[in-house]
């Protein structure tokens, strides 16, 4: 993916995380990852089975396409408090000690499974902004009728 495509994306993102926004995500990741269309169907209603590897891996490339982190340096946290609370000032502490638990790479572990344990320290944070996000489509909708 080009440099252009993946600020872009990263805009997009910080600018209104929404199921739109998740699906233009995934399709750039199907490049690069196999998935399913059961899987596709879950990811997109925002049910992420935790034991696929084909999740961790979307996880993954998701992360590494907005910067949020990589698998050789970790997570970014700057651009993750970017991404989900920008309201506030910082992350809490228990948001950094989980990301450093979730770094930690055991011997002979999957490639993809560190981007989703960072995924699981902020999985109540990006549920709260996916609501909101949600919430403010379907009154803007409503709006246009």
């Amino acid at each position: 993916m080009g440099f252009i495509t993946r600020i872009t994306l990263l805009l997009v993102l910080v600018a209104a995380v929404t199921p739109q926004t998740i699906k233009t995500l995934v399709d750039e990741c199907k490049k690069s990852v196999p998935i399913s269309a059961e899987l596709e169907k879950s990811f997109l209603e925002l049910k992420f089975p935790p034991e696929e590897k084909t999740t961790h891996c979307l996880f993954n490339c998701i992360g590494e396409m907005l910067q949020l982190f990589d698998s050789k340096t970790g997570a970014n946290l700057k651009n993750i408090r970017v991404l989900l609370m920008a309201h506030e000032e910082d992350l809490t502490e228990d948001h950094r000690k989980c990301v450093a638990e979730a770094e930690k790479k055991e011997p002979g572990e999957e490639e993809c499974l560190m981007a989703y344990r960072v995924y699981k320290c902020f999985e109540e944070d990006f549920g709260a902004v996916m609501k909101k996000e949600s919430e403010k489509a379907t009154t803007t909708e409503e709006g246009e009728e």
